[in-house]
């Protein structure tokens, strides 16, 4: 399928090489070979195989993939997602596929030309962050300059991406995205062309701009199983979870189970359980004024007592003494 949208417009006989889809699961053109794609994962989480090893993302993420990705998808829970297609040469008509991938649009990176040991994404974090003189081509081309934007597509290092998300980085990526769809499904006037190209470029500018800054979701696993466990683990913090109840849903027995999370993350499957939801349980007396209860059930514990004596193994600390002290370090 050519992943375009037609006009309905009276008169407009053309098409735009932007493609919007949503729905439960993934859009079943994710792997499409003739565009870039841009995702919204809204809900859920799911687990890859990436080159013979295995990643767990969860909600809510942004997941960039371009023509050469393949999102190979071997677990998934009640992902609900938004996916953007389009092709580059919607910036600009000179923005093919192959010039991209040449490099000769690499006017940003050339003051790191002679770094050979750098990745792009090291040596893009330096050329934002550190004093470099730039190439003056970079500095007085625009070409160059919208060529940046894309940068998360053209990475020589891989062909896909995956951030975790802050709620407002999810809220400004759907807004943009809903006002793409919209324009593209209603086309309510004749401009809706040049607005559907601004809000792809403005989501972009999100992109390139933002969310490098999150950088990813990078905990790779080699045992599919443990990737399988630990995704499980993500989507049922709140649910009382036995060794038995894992055993039974993987259809695998304590010793294989223990084996794989020993080899992967040395320790076993319920003690990594135990150090995931005592990890999460910090963030949220970090970040919320939730009460310690509150806390408690979320994180897998409805006893709190039993919580407060778990949580002050790990930490040396009550989850109140620890919640006061975060609080006077800012």
């Amino acid at each position: 399928m050519d992943l375009v949208t037609r006009s309905k417009r009276p008169g407009m006989d053309c098409t735009l090489d932007v493609y919007f889809d949503r729905g439960a699961g993934f859009s079943k053109y994710i792997n499409d070979p003739n565009t870039y794609k841009m995702v919204l994962v809204e809900a859920g989480s799911f687990a890859i195989e990436e080159n013979g090893k295995y990643r767990v993302i969860t909600s809510p993420a942004g997941i960039i993939l371009n023509e050469k990705a393949k999102l190979n998808v071997i677990s998934e829970e009640k992902v609900k997602s938004l996916t953007l297609y389009f092709k580059p040469t919607i910036i600009r008509e000179e923005f093919t596929f192959e010039a991209l991938n040449s490099g000769k649009y690499d006017k940003f990176f050339t003051a790191l030309a002679d770094e050979p040991n750098m990745s792009r994404d090291e040596k893009l974090e330096q050329l934002i962050t550190g004093n470099i003189p730039f190439d003056s081509e970079f500095c007085h081309s625009s070409i160059y300059q919208d060529a940046l934007i894309l940068t998360e597509f053209t990475s020589n290092d891989r062909n896909a991406a995956y951030y975790t998300l802050s709620k407002q980085e999810l809220d400004t990526f759907k807004r943009l995205v809903v006002s793409i769809a919209y324009e593209l499904r209603e086309q309510p006037d004749n401009y809706w062309i040049l607005r559907t190209r601004y809000f792809v470029i403005a989501t972009l500018f999100t992109v390139t701009a933002d969310f490098y800054r999150n950088w990813r979701q990078d905990e790779i696993y080699k045992d599919p199983l443990v990737a399988k466990v630990t995704r499980y683990f993500f989507d049922h913090m709140e649910d009382e979870i036995t060794l038995e109840t894992v055993l039974r849903r993987f259809s695998v027995n304590k010793n294989t189970l223990n084996d794989a999370f020993n080899r992967e993350l040395s320790m076993s499957c319920m003690a990594y359980l135990e150090n995931m939801r005592i990890g999460m349980a910090r963030k949220i007396l970090q970040d919320t004024d939730l009460s310690i209860g509150e806390i408690s059930s979320y994180c897998g514990y409805p006893d709190t007592n039993y919580f407060s004596k778990v949580f002050k193994k790990h930490t040396g600390q009550t989850p109140s003494k620890f919640r006061e002290n975060s609080k006077n370090q800012i």
